[in-house]
């Protein structure tokens, strides 16, 4: 409390044998206040405060007396941060200091030795027993002269025509694996097929953003080979479309499994007489999308209808099944739908643990023992940061400027929902760059005193461009309630922009292949091991080098010693460095009055209240998400 000269009256009594002393006041008179000797820990907004001009630090010792005379005893132990806080005069300034100041759990982490797997091999494409076309239009259109290890270990098996479960890390070339000895099959039979023959391939596919990805591959592997015409069927396509496609002649289908369901119980054009080849992609991911019963649906409609030759044999069936992880229902689903496979695995743990594995092939028997293990790419750099939810929203216009002031980045962030994805989409397109939502909300943009709210800066009310923080970067949204034709043409944009970021939910995480993926953000933790595994695959494909941060919450640190025990090799980001750098994205006018990282992460933070604050549909839409970060 603030001292005071008073005349005490001291008495003396004694009880229970102590002696007792008490101080009763009999005036009390006003006296200035006299400053604690102790010093408050300096912060950076207090440097600021002593770098002041003269006058004005007069000016605010003055109001700093006043203040004295006005409080009672307990504030006026506030008087050193009240001086602090009139520097700044930002109303409405809510309390985040204490939480980017605040020291979060240390977790405990062993020393961790990831799995590692070595991605090129040292075969050369020209080596391979291809046609020479194929091999010409793999090196001009692919640019491929090396094989990746998955490659040189499954094509020549798959050319023999064996089954084959093949497990590989993310970005390694599983597609190419299995669709070049699918296309050298079909285009060595004669006379030719053409599309009176019908189907006679049927890859399925968990997301249609896949399924289109590899129907342009097949594209560009059947150049020199026309005759040989692919398809496919999506979800969100009109089914006219596709019965048309159907009664013209497919010799290869790429699909979803619940559009190839409706076709199967609803098109009569569609049949299994001659189909030979049979490939699941990305089984771990159909079986966690619920696919299950669709695929057996599909794998019995191929068998049922497939044409008896006249020795009264039923046609072979080829069935290759790719993962990148090897959960206890792919195994299962292996044991149903493969018949005597070879198992493809590229891992070393492995190769060590089972050793009659020759050069990464083995009966899928031994395999079946082996318990659940993930791989990385070596290239991919891991982080978390322990966030506070509030402060979400803010770390991540951080860390996408601090990425794209280094350099034109390409970033994708996962988020749980669609209404999280469009919520935030809608705010950050608003606030960070020069993109305009719809033509429906024009009138925010041209209302001048939102304008002067939305641009409050200390000494940048005059700023009309202040809130135009990231001009040169565009911003995309996916996710499964858009139309399939806005689907794919964000997807196809995206690939070609070199400065962007797309906010998505799983339905991008799983085979995609977007070239020169910077970084990866997970905007909330995955639910499963193979989710984490797969978002993180994103970046850092075909031996190219990328960066993946997981947010993580206070309550979720558990999940970090958890991939640490699945040899996740995890390290830590403070959030402190990236605060640093609003500062200039702010665009203050001197170099002297940069924000430290607290007015900094408020300025931002202010500015995306103020929007949702003011817009309707804005405020309705946080509303809608699951998680919202004011």
């Amino acid at each position: 409390t603030s001292p005071v000269h008073a005349h005490a009256e001291e008495k003396k009594r004694v009880v229970s044998g102590k002696r007792e002393f008490y101080v009763s006041f009999n005036q009390l008179q006003p006296v200035k206040a006299i400053v604690a000797r102790k010093r408050p820990k300096k912060t950076v907004s207090t440097i600021n405060v002593q770098r002041k001009t003269k006058s004005q630090t007069e000016f605010q010792s003055n109001q700093a007396n006043t203040l004295v005379k006005k409080c009672s005893k307990e504030r006026s132990m506030n008087l050193t941060e009240n001086a602090v806080q009139t520097t700044f005069p930002i109303h409405h300034k809510p309390k985040i200091s204490t939480l980017l100041q605040k020291d979060h759990h240390v977790i405990g982490q062993p020393t961790v030795c990831p799995f590692n797997e070595k991605l090129f091999s040292e075969q050369r494409l020209e080596s391979l027993d291809i046609h020479p076309h194929s091999k010409k239009n793999i090196a001009d259109l692919l640019n491929y002269t090396r094989l990746t290890m998955v490659q040189s270990m499954a094509i020549p098996k798959l050319l023999m025509g064996n089954d084959a479960l093949i497990r590989s890390q993310t970005g390694s070339g599983k597609t190419l694996a299995y669709a070049l000895p699918l296309i050298e099959r079909l285009h060595a039979i004669r006379p030719k097929i053409c599309r009176t023959n019908g189907i006679l391939a049927v890859v399925i596919v968990p997301t249609r953003e896949l399924a289109v990805q590899t129907y342009e591959l097949f594209l560009k592997l059947l150049k020199p080979f026309s005759w040989v015409v692919p398809g496919y069927l999506t979800g969100g396509e009109k089914r006219k479309t596709e019965k048309g496609r159907l009664r013209a002649g497919l010799n290869i289908i790429i699909g979803t499994p619940g559009r190839l369901c409706d076709h199967i119980r609803n098109t009569e054009s569609l049949k299994f007489l001659n189909v030979h080849w049979l490939v699941l992609d990305e089984a771990d991911r159909m079986l966690e999308l619920g696919y299950e019963k669709d695929i057996k649906e599909i794998i019995d409609a191929i068998r049922t209808g497939k044409k008896v030759d006249s020795a009264g044999n039923f046609h072979t069936l080829q069935t290759v099944l790719l993962s990148a992880t090897l959960t206890t229902s792919v195994k299962e689903l292996a044991g149903l739908t493969l018949h005597d496979p070879v198992c493809i695995e590229t891992s070393e743990i492995i190769h060590d643990k089972i050793p009659s594995f020759e050069d990464g092939i083995q009966h899928f028997g031994e395999l079946l023992n082996m318990n659940e293990y993930v791989s990385l790419p070596a290239t991919v750099k891991q982080r978390y940061m322990i966030i506070p939810p509030k402060l979400r929203l803010v770390v991540l216009s951080g860390l996408i400027a601090f990425e794209q002031r280094q350099k034109p980045s390409k970033i994708l962030v996962f988020m749980a929902t669609q209404d999280l994805i469009d919520f935030h989409y809608n705010i950050m397109v608003e606030i960070l760059t020069i993109q305009k939502r719809h033509a429906a909300n024009e009138h925010v943009k041209n209302d001048s005193h939102e304008e002067d709210d939305l641009c409050h800066v200390s000494g940048m009310e005059n700023n009309k461009e202040c809130n135009i923080l990231l001009p040169n970067v565009k911003f995309f949204k996916l996710h499964g309630r858009m139309t399939q034709i806005e689907r794919t043409s964000v997807f196809q944009t995206f690939r070609k922009t070199k400065a962007a970021v797309l906010l998505c939910t799983d339905v991008a995480a799983r085979g995609i292949d977007v070239p020169l993926v910077d970084l990866v953000v997970q905007y909330h933790a995955p639910h499963m091991l193979a989710d984490y595994v797969h978002r993180v695959g994103r970046t850092a494909r075909a031996g190219e080098s990328g960066k993946a941060i997981l947010f993580m919450e206070p309550a979720e640190v558990e999940f970090i010693q958890y991939l640490s025990s699945k040899h996740i090799r995890i390290e830590e980001q403070k959030s402190k460095g990236i605060f640093m750098h609003l500062g200039q994205l702010l665009k203050t006018y001197h170099k002297r009055n940069i924000m430290n990282t607290e007015q900094c992460s408020f300025e931002l933070q202010h500015r995306y209240e103020q929007l949702v604050s003011k817009e309707k549909e804005l405020f309705n839409g946080a509303s809608k998400g699951t998680y919202v970060n004011m």
